[in-house]
């Protein structure tokens, strides 16, 4: 047999790592392995899953939407003591479950539904039967800063001032409404804004490890209108979390400004009015919020009952009485709400009635009274809404703490603080 020389055993040494793609470097450490034969690795493929959503119809239990997806040995009984406050038969009607099945498989092996914005249920089925748990969703917590000026509406403003990219049409919406809710106590939105006025507000976004954006709470505010800032930042005082102004004050009061939620002024306080009825000038001694028919109507403060029902002119009326000097008065309701009658006690914000045009009225709206001493003053000009509780002095070095970091998300450039006026 001959021999193969040192340099013709390099070639063939190398001409053999390169068939087999193994560097010259591995060729030599071929020998760790102790001359043992080994088998090429063996790649198993997974069998392909399919996933398929269904929805929980209304009616419809979990078993029965189970059932129709071929699912019928779930021991629910004992899937629900696997999980801590799980109970099948209170998941509400429209969740979405997500059914997967391996290939060449009758059945699903898992499935998860989505029970929460921070939670989802997952159920996996063994060779010992079915099986839950809980997946909690993290969620991390980035400010949002928008801004604006009214030119028409605050909702006009909103969708000018923010893209949709940015912020969805209904979060906008909701973002609206929740700083009408701040500022119910200090701000007529029907009123005290005027065009070029601006508005600026921080709020939650928060943002899952799933990539989903959803929008939380505002966390400071600030209007300028009629030649006034007017901030709002939230904060716990230890007992509550409500908004506060820059002083301390806490943005309740006494009386909201206005009685409805959805409102658009029709007729103004007046002591000399054409009626449109009775075609003749007499006093309009209130304020007409022109809303939809049935709109909720408010109680703008705590108080009693004094009347509730049918009162000439004013149609359907309530009056409640605050304390030993103010009323309210909310005439041409379309009907009382639930536990209105005289005598009742009223909280602040509670629904009285809801929009109509009982008695003297043309159309659906709602005629609203303020009465000192028996006798109607204009709820614009000559009625304080009184002023808000401060924070407690134990906590006022942390609310002045809490507002500066608040301050600088709400007014990043703004050097120096300056005072609310």
């Amino acid at each position: 047999m001959t021999l193969l020389s040192r340099n013709e055993r390099t070639v063939l040494v190398t001409l053999l790592a390169l068939l087999f793609g193994v560097g010259a470097a591995g060729a030599r450490r071929a020998g760790y392995f102790g001359g043992l034969k080994t088998a090429p690795p063996v790649v198993v493929a997974s069998a392909p899953v399919r996933s398929i959503s269904d929805t929980l119809r209304a009616n419809e239990t979990v078993s029965q939407l189970f059932a129709r997806r071929g699912v019928n040995d779930v021991d629910w009984t004992a899937l629900a003591r696997g999980v801590r406050n799980f109970n099948p038969d209170r998941l509400r009607s429209g969740l979405v479950f997500t059914f997967r099945q391996r290939h060449g498989e009758e059945t699903p092996h898992a499935v998860a539904v989505r029970v929460s914005y921070d939670s989802r249920l997952l159920m996996t089925r063994a060779d010992t039967g079915w099986s839950a748990s809980v997946e909690r969703i993290p969620w991390r917590v980035e400010p949002l800063t928008v801004e604006g000026t009214i030119r028409t509406t605050l909702y006009d403003a909103m969708d000018a001032a923010v893209a949709n990219e940015t912020l969805p049409a209904e979060a906008r919406s909701q973002l609206v409404w929740g700083l009408a809710e701040v500022y119910d106590w200090v701000v007529d939105f029907s009123r005290d804004i005027q065009e070029g006025d601006r508005f600026r507000v921080v709020a939650e976004r928060l943002v899952s490890n799933l990539g989903e954006v959803r929008y939380g709470r505002i966390v400071a505010a600030r209007i300028d209108a009629s030649n006034r800032h007017l901030y709002a930042f939230r904060f716990d005082d230890g007992a509550r979390t409500e908004f506060y102004d820059e002083q301390g004050r806490s943005m309740k009061r006494d009386f909201l400004r206005t009685p409805l939620e959805f409102k658009r002024i029709g007729s103004g306080f007046s002591r000399r009015r054409f009626h449109p009825i009775l075609r003749h000038y007499r006093p309009h001694l209130g304020i007409d919020f022109g809303a939809a028919y049935g709109a909720p109507v408010r109680s703008v403060g705590n108080g009693t009952i004094t009347v509730a029902g049918r009162t000439g002119g004013y149609g359907n009326l309530v009056e409640v009485r605050h304390n030993g000097t103010a009323s309210s008065r909310y005439a041409h309701l379309s009907r009382f709400a639930a536990g209105v009658h005289v005598g009742a006690r009223v909280s602040q914000g509670e629904t009285i009635g809801y929009v109509g045009a009982s008695g003297l009225a043309t159309s659906p709206h709602l005629h609203y009274e303020l009465r000192i001493n028996g006798r109607a003053v204009n709820p614009r000009r000559q009625f304080s809404v009184g002023s808000g509780e401060r924070v407690p002095a134990a906590r006022r070095t942390e609310f002045e703490q809490e507002k500066a970091y608040l301050r600088e998300l709400l007014e990043p450039r703004t050097a120096q603080p300056h005072t609310a006026t």
